[in-house]
């Protein structure tokens, strides 16, 4: 497999991925794709900084052309979209809380994605001296 033809799988995985957690947020129960698994269990919000944390990770990771702070604006505007279409869903609600924990793990994600990909540079650079 070339790097094009892994580059295309990785993104497809990536917009699944999305489509996915598109769908766990505007679910009246989320439960509902997860099998019964309560994601509200363990410390409150881990679910929201986990989730978004992968997706920021995938999109850094992805990322070729736009600008790391591009993705980080379309990032916040998705955590921010989501929680207003939450408000219209019953049983959801919009939740500071929650945009706060999304944004945590997205900013992380796409920090460790950077760091990420400064490493792999550094290790596959050959030195020509």
């Amino acid at each position: 497999m070339n790097k094009r033809s892994f580059l295309i799988w990785f993104h497809i995985l990536t917009g699944v991925y999305w489509i996915f957690l598109t769908l766990l947020l505007w679910l009246p129960d989320p439960r509902a794709l997860l099998w019964g698994w309560e994601p509200s269990e363990g410390p409150r919000g881990y679910a929201h900084v986990i989730t978004f944390l992968l997706l920021g990770l995938l999109v850094e990771l992805g990322r070729r052309k736009k600008s790391i702070l591009f993705w980080a604006g379309i990032l916040v505007a998705y955590a921010f979209l989501t929680e207003v279409v939450q408000e219209m869903l019953p049983i959801r609600a919009f939740d500071w809380d929650d945009i706060a924990q999304d944004l945590m793990g997205a900013f992380l994600g796409l920090g460790i994605g950077y760091l990420l990909r400064l490493v792999w540079t550094k290790l596959t650079v050959r030195d020509t001296w």
